[in-house]
């Protein structure tokens, strides 16, 4: 069988691979419109390149926590509610941060916000236009009052306040109970035929992150690497030792053979396929071929995972891989602060990690030209509960997420320095919140994944089949993005 050949069946394979192993998720058929599409999508015009980056928070990040009000009434109904200021001798049960702890910023507004102290590498990027936040964001199925809730007027999400399914509903864009594909994926789909370039058999979708449901679509399915890059086959090497030699000319004998049945030929184009791939990336990504990056990174995870995707960009942008389209997954976890919330290596420390791995994340995609091609944002399982349980908080719904890219004044998209929505007033009793103050959200997780979709090039007419339900919200794109 012909080389050429092979590649055909691979790429149809690829697909049917996919279509089988989604089974059940044929039951929106929204989505099974969208396969018709993807299988016959031409690539978008132009020859622009953009990437979407997701840096999961796991755990539920205590988000009012990350972005607190500064006005002097509004943050004393903050500390009423978070039981004052946070003291580990003399008040060791407060969760609070004084107005002087804060790092303030003013919006574009004029109005004046505090970050947490460990988000102190955030405020030049907010400040540049570089960093907008959008307030108090959840999965709904519709828009929803506190009334709504409390008397079951409306439809809400299933399975409130669990992790794995409200982490589900992030991933998937949608608040049906079902679903083995996620929005980021279906977007891949979409958008695949733009990757036209040399390493086509890329997928548009990277993990840096292991496996996950955001990136899984109906025709593709995501390639994951580590920090350290792809995957490499240890004493299967060409220009190893002789045994590694045979070894790898055996290897290789056996995935360019032909097989019958055909399920076992598919494994074998398969594994031909990924050892090309992680030999090919390996190669684009040797410093010697530069593909390495001079940026400095601080130490940790997220940021180790940040640098990577900072590199695969440089990379693909140029002609050994030529994609257009690329989708990123990272993530953080540790957010589930149940207990020693406030310690020194608590919730502030988490948020120093991420407010870190931004800052040098920006400077590095401003060092490859990429700064207004990508658009990085958070997802996290939930908010949390505004008082405290005795040592940390619980499971809670709306929070705060945030959004970093080029700013629009210097020819980037992103409408940073900005508040998108309605912050609330943190009362645990208040008009948008419920039990212990869990807020209400008024931004959906739709509503962000359609606007940033539609960024990266989704036409709006396809937004219903990545985001079922969006109909039901008079703003279906946010003004954050242009």
């Amino acid at each position: 069988m012909t080389r050429s050949h092979r590649e055909d069946r691979r790429n149809f394979l690829r697909r049917v691979q996919a279509i089988v192993a989604g089974g059940a998720a044929y039951a929106l058929m929204p989505q099974l419109e969208l396969v018709g599409r993807a299988m016959a999508a031409e690539p978008l015009p132009g020859n622009d390149y953009r990437a979407l980056v997701c840096i999961f928070l796991f755990g539920g990040s205590d988000s009012f926590n990350m972005l607190v009000p500064y006005d002097s009434g509004e943050h004393q109904t903050y500390l009423t509610s978070r039981g004052g200021v946070y003291d580990a001798t003399t008040n060791p049960f407060g969760l609070g941060y004084s107005l002087d702890q804060l790092v303030p910023v003013t919006d574009t507004q004029g109005k004046t916000w505090g970050l947490n102290p460990g988000c102190a590498a955030m405020k030049p990027l907010f400040d540049a236009g570089e960093l907008a936040f959008l307030a108090n964001i959840g999965p709904l199925v519709e828009p929803l009052t506190k009334d709504d809730v409390t008397r079951r007027l409306k439809r809400l999400p299933p399975y409130l306040y669990s992790h794995n399914d409200q982490q589900k509903l992030w991933m998937r864009g949608h608040t049906n109970r079902n679903g083995t594909t996620g929005w980021g994926g279906l977007l891949a789909d979409r958008m695949e035929a733009s990757n036209t370039g040399a390493l086509s058999a890329l997928p548009p979708s990277i993990s840096i992150a292991g496996s996950n449901l955001f990136q899984f679509g109906q025709t593709t399915l995501p390639f994951a690497m580590s920090s350290g890059g792809p995957a490499a086959i240890n004493r299967f090497r060409n220009d190893g030792s002789n045994a590694d030699r045979i070894r790898a000319e055996s290897l290789r004998a056996l995935v360019e053979a032909s097989y019958q049945p055909i399920l076992q030929d598919q494994y074998a184009v398969i594994g031909d396929s990924a050892i090309n791939l992680n030999d090919s990336l390996r190669v684009a990504l040797n410093p010697a071929n530069g593909g390495d990056i001079v940026t400095q990174f601080p130490a940790g995870g997220l940021a180790s995972q940040l640098r990577m995707v900072a590199r695969m960009i440089k990379a693909s942008r140029t002609a050994s891989i030529g994609h257009r389209r690329q989708i990123y997954y990272c993530s953080l976890g540790g957010f589930d602060t149940h207990q020693n919330q406030m310690a020194a290596n608590g919730h502030a420390a988490l948020l120093k990690q991420l407010a870190d791995s931004l800052a040098a994340f920006r400077a590095a995609l401003a060092e490859i030209g990429a700064l207004n091609d990508t658009t990085a944002f958070t997802m996290s399982d939930f908010g949390r509960t505004l008082n405290s349980n005795g040592n940390g908080t619980d499971h809670g719904w709306g929070g705060v997420q945030l959004v970093m890219g080029g700013a629009a004044a210097n020819g980037g998209a992103l409408r940073g320095g900005q508040v998108w929505g309605s912050y609330p007033l943190l009362e645990l009793d208040g008009a948008q919140a419920v039990g212990r103050g869990r807020m209400v959200p008024t931004i959906s997780v739709n509503q962000m994944g359609a606007t940033l979709a539609q960024w990266f090039g989704l036409p709006a007419g396809e937004v219903g089949a990545i985001f079922p339900g969006i109909e039901n919200f008079a703003q279906p794109r946010l003004g954050f993005l242009g």
